[in-house]
């Protein structure tokens, strides 16, 4: 999306949640140009994720991390699985999915879904570009927590009659288990951004 329409596009997100007409000529007048108007577009948006009540402001900040960390482009049914996991468990409790919808809307505008793909992303590359700019001050303990996930995930006792015997098995066991693929494949990535006491912790699993 081009930088322009994008500023454009979450203007209006930004201008829809507002209460009244006061609110939202007063907006109307602080709004800046460009890649200016676009950082304090992004502060808004973060903004409202604060502003949510504290489960959907955690999982949009969850939802925001794989998408800003993960190591490579997330399905949305990945996406899905992965900020289901409940810390200590043995297995995925359903419930805890969240709808597609809800991925893109507790994001208040920063999170799209290629249609064709179904790749989950950011709206922009200069959204990425915010995130890392601001570095830990939003989600300080992001990989450990991606790290916590993956291990979690792998550790469910659906995986402990071991490996499988075939890669047509293997297949089968991917299809069922959404996120195996990049849990097994890439927690030792993040795993390797860790320092300190969260270093250490990981060996616990």
């Amino acid at each position: 999306m081009d930088g322009m329409f994008l500023l454009a596009e979450l203007r209006i997100n930004s201008l829809v949640t507002l209460p009244t007409k006061g609110h939202i000529k007063n907006a109307l007048k602080n709004f800046a140009k460009g890649m200016e108007g676009l950082e304090k577009i992004y502060d808004l948006a973060m903004k409202r994720i604060e502003s949510q009540g504290t489960e959907s402001r955690d999982l949009a900040k969850q939802i925001l991390a794989w998408i800003v960390y993960a190591k490579r482009p997330l399905s949305a049914v990945e996406l899905q699985h992965a900020v289901a996991v409940r810390p200590n468990t043995t297995k995925l409790d359903e419930d805890y999915i969240t709808t597609i919808d809800n991925l893109r809307s507790l994001c208040a505008g920063l999170v799209t879904i290629d249609e064709d793909s179904n790749i989950i992303r950011l709206v922009h590359y200069t959204t990425q570009e915010y995130f890392e700019r601001i570095g830990d001050q939003w989600k300080p303990d992001a990989q450990f927590a991606i790290v916590s996930t993956c291990l979690t995930y792998l550790s469910f006792d659906v995986f402990k009659t071991g490996s499988c015997s075939s890669d047509e098995d293997y297949g089968e066991r991917i299809q069922e288990n959404k996120f195996l693929d990049y849990a097994a494949k890439h927690w030792g990535q993040h795993s390797a951004m860790i320092e300190g006491k969260h270093a250490e912790n990981t060996t616990c699993f």
